[in-house]
């Protein structure tokens, strides 16, 4: 019986280990922590302006600070509480520390100052600086004009947008 038992103790040792990466931290968990169907998640706190996300499923990494979602809609407030900018994407990586949303796949922005509607395929939003980059092909109308072009990158705050190229574009006075 202590035969036994002293095996089955060796095995169970043997058997937990934990994996290192070459730069010494621990690799990312495979399993999320939680996973969320039909979820709403509030990114940050009352008083930071807070992104509202609705998904239909949702996987959460505590440890890593990361979530990720499929068909993701999201909103953020103005100061008067109205709603200041919406959009929605078929998935994101969120980072949940630094509330910056990696969106990908049919990404929509809305934004209500200036009537601002902007199309990509992937777009990072930095909720807390309310800054916005992507590296592909962008897609923006305002009331200023629609312009197409890659390398665009805005800040939400000053309300200014820059393409490192833009493939075409109307200016309207």
């Amino acid at each position: 019986m202590g035969k036994v038992l002293t095996a089955l103790l060796i095995i169970l040792l043997c058997s937990c280990s934990f994996v290192e990466e070459e730069d010494g931290e621990h690799a990312k968990s495979e399993l999320p922590d939680i996973v969320l169907e039909d979820t709403s998640y509030t990114l940050g706190q009352n008083g930071e302006n807070p992104v509202y996300i609705a998904s239909e499923r949702m996987e959460l990494w505590s440890s890593d600070n990361r979530a990720e979602t499929g068909r993701i809609t999201f909103y953020q407030l103005d100061d008067d509480g109205e709603i200041a900018l919406r959009g929605r994407a078929d998935k994101a990586e969120i980072d949940t520390d630094t509330k910056v949303l990696m969106l990908s796949g049919n990404v929509l922005f809305l934004s209500s100052d200036g009537d601002m509607r902007i199309e990509a395929d992937d777009l990072v939003f930095d909720s807390g600086n309310e800054e916005l980059t992507a590296e592909g092909t962008v897609s923006v109308s305002s009331e200023d004009g629609t312009f197409t072009g890659v390398g665009f990158s805005a800040d939400l705050v000053s309300s200014t947008y820059t393409f490192k190229s833009i493939t075409k574009g109307i200016f309207e006075l």
